[in-house]
């Protein structure tokens, strides 16, 4: 019934097929996508499958730079993030803000489209996206069926957009099995970015990939002397110091010594994929 539903939907809002929602739908509508990351901040699985349509025609696409992700079904797309869930069970640090939200109607189907910014707890800046869902209006209540994504700051020339690009050029060669190109690509961000807790973080991620214990706790405990609130450094800094005394392998080489690994951070809203949140936060989202 929904085949080609995104398609057909984005077609009517950019021809005139759809009509602007209606107040009250409209607030329901900004209320359903507001409570779907809400429930992903809060780590709460069972709010945030509420908040989505629950069948094989769902999909979820993020676009930003060097990177294209695409989910299709139901089944692909909670089967990570509910595996993300159990895994980190912490709230998130993270407070999100929506703008320029606008809805489109046609019946029991809607198109919306806004801006949304993310900034972790004390962070002068954040992350922001441009936002499009399909949401299909079932049993009464406004389910998402599709979202699409543009991380629009990762196209930018700012030093943070750069270092994230660089960033994800190395973690590509991880996950490849290209661990000592990696490092080198993390060295590179550095020497950018030497005030960047994330570079530094992401040095360590490669030296522990290949194995270089010492060094990676070295640019760990660096990470964490530029930004003391950096759990992902902490938690990898607290695993590689048990390893050392206990000599077991670093579960973040074997997440990442064979080639075609987990990706960095597909089932994080896309805001916060470019944002340094990377192996052991979101390793679990393949």
């Amino acid at each position: 019934m929904r085949l080609g539903l995104l398609c057909v939907v984005v077609s009517l809002g950019c021809g005139g097929g759809l009509a602007s929602a209606q107040t009250g739908d409209e607030q329901a509508m900004k209320a359903v996508v507001q409570a779907e990351t809400k429930a992903w901040i809060d780590r709460n699985a069972d709010a945030w499958k509420d908040a989505w349509l629950q069948d094989g025609s769902v999909s979820r696409v993020v676009v930003q730079a060097g990177r294209y992700t695409s989910q299709h079904g139901w089944d692909n797309i909670a089967a990570p993030m509910l595996k993300d869930f159990k895994d980190n069970p912490a709230p998130l640090p993270y407070s999100p803000t929506i703008e320029h939200f606008v809805a489109r109607q046609q019946g029991t189907l809607a198109f919306v489209e806004y801006d949304q910014g993310m900034r972790a707890a004390g962070a002068e800046s954040g992350s922001h996206s441009r936002e499009y869902r399909v949401l299909d209006r079932t049993g009464g209540a406004w389910k998402i069926a599709s979202q699409i994504t543009h991380v629009v700051d990762s196209f930018g020339d700012t030093p943070g957009a750069i270092g994230g690009r660089v960033d994800d050029t190395g973690y590509a060669l991880l996950r490849t099995g290209h661990s000592q190109d990696a490092i080198e690509i993390f060295k590179m961000n550095v020497r950018l970015s030497p005030q960047s807790a994330n570079a530094f973080d992401s040095l360590g991620e490669g030296y522990a990939v290949a194995g270089q214990k010492d060094l990676a706790v070295q640019n760990y405990e660096k990470a964490l002397q530029l930004d003391p609130k950096n759990e992902n450094a902490r938690l990898a800094l607290a695993k590689l110091k048990k390893t050392l005394i206990n000599g077991e392998v670093p579960p973040v080489v074997e997440a990442w010594s064979q080639p075609g690994g987990p990706p960095i951070a597909e089932s994080a809203p896309p805001a916060l994929q470019s944002s340094g949140v990377h192996l052991q936060t979101w390793a679990s989202s393949d």
